[in-house]
């Protein structure tokens, strides 16, 4: 079976500086795959590479066995960003736009969608994340957590295949975080897609396939995590992890 994604040698300079360093990785449909690693190791980078909003220096990126993004082909970047979406970690909700207008511009612009359709499916899921009265206000009325539930589900909106998380909770307040974890367990146990950057250890844990550990832009070790946590066999793993989970 081949993979969902497919990527390979992919690379990122900086100037001299290389940031990420030849990886290669595959996920399969329906599997999440939790990045984790210390700050500056490069895996913020190597996940926005993903869809192009940094262009890899060197390297390629497949979804479902189609022709790799190429530097500079807009008409396949366009196709990658329709089935790749991202939520970051400061929300990126504009903040002129109600919550409402946020979720259906991509759909109606990019998917062709009707404004009918695509307003029935921005409610439909504002509902399963319990904000569907916050439909008609603005960023500003909505607290960080809210503001990220909203963020998550209009990426949802554009019906992505694979859903990128460059560290969701970072800018969250500790009582929010757990409902914006929720959401994304949620979307695992149905199925979707998903490589998560985070800090969060105990939904690596929880909800992850696969954990990769991510270190001076490489990929040093990945596998299940209760191998990773348990038994990780990279003495460099073991630092990371004896000082995060102290």
């Amino acid at each position: 079976m081949s993979a969902m994604l497919t990527v390979r040698d992919l690379r990122k300079r900086f100037g001299e500086h290389e940031v990420v360093k030849g990886v290669d990785l595959d996920v399969e449909e329906g599997e999440v795959v939790v990045v984790i690693g210390p700050s500056g190791s490069g895996k913020s980078t190597f996940i926005r590479c993903l869809n192009s909003l940094e262009e890899p220096s060197g390297g390629t990126v497949v979804i479902d066995g189609g022709a790799a993004t190429q530097a500079g082909d807009r008409k396949a970047l366009a196709k990658l960003r329709e089935e790749v979406g991202m939520v970051f970690q400061d929300y990126t909700l504009f903040p002129h736009m109600t919550v409402l207008a946020n979720m259906t511009l991509a759909p109606v612009k990019l998917k062709r969608m009707s404004k009918a359709e695509a307003r029935e499916s921005a409610l439909q899921l504002l509902d399963r994340v319990g904000l569907r009265h916050k439909a008609n206000g603005y960023p500003s009325e909505l607290s960080g957590g809210q503001q990220q539930r909203v963020a998550i589900v209009r990426a949802l909106a554009m019906r992505p295949r694979l859903l990128l998380f460059d560290e969701p909770t970072s800018a969250l307040d500790p009582e929010t975080v757990g409902d914006v974890l929720n959401v994304m367990k949620g979307l695992a146990k149905e199925g979707m897609t998903m490589i998560v950057v985070t800090h969060e250890m105990g939904f690596a844990r929880e909800v992850a396939d696969r954990v990769v550990f991510f270190d001076s832009g490489r990929i040093i070790e990945q596998g299940p995590p209760e191998q990773i946590f348990s038994a990780p066999r990279e003495e460099r793993t073991r630092q990371f992890l004896s000082s995060v989970l102290r």
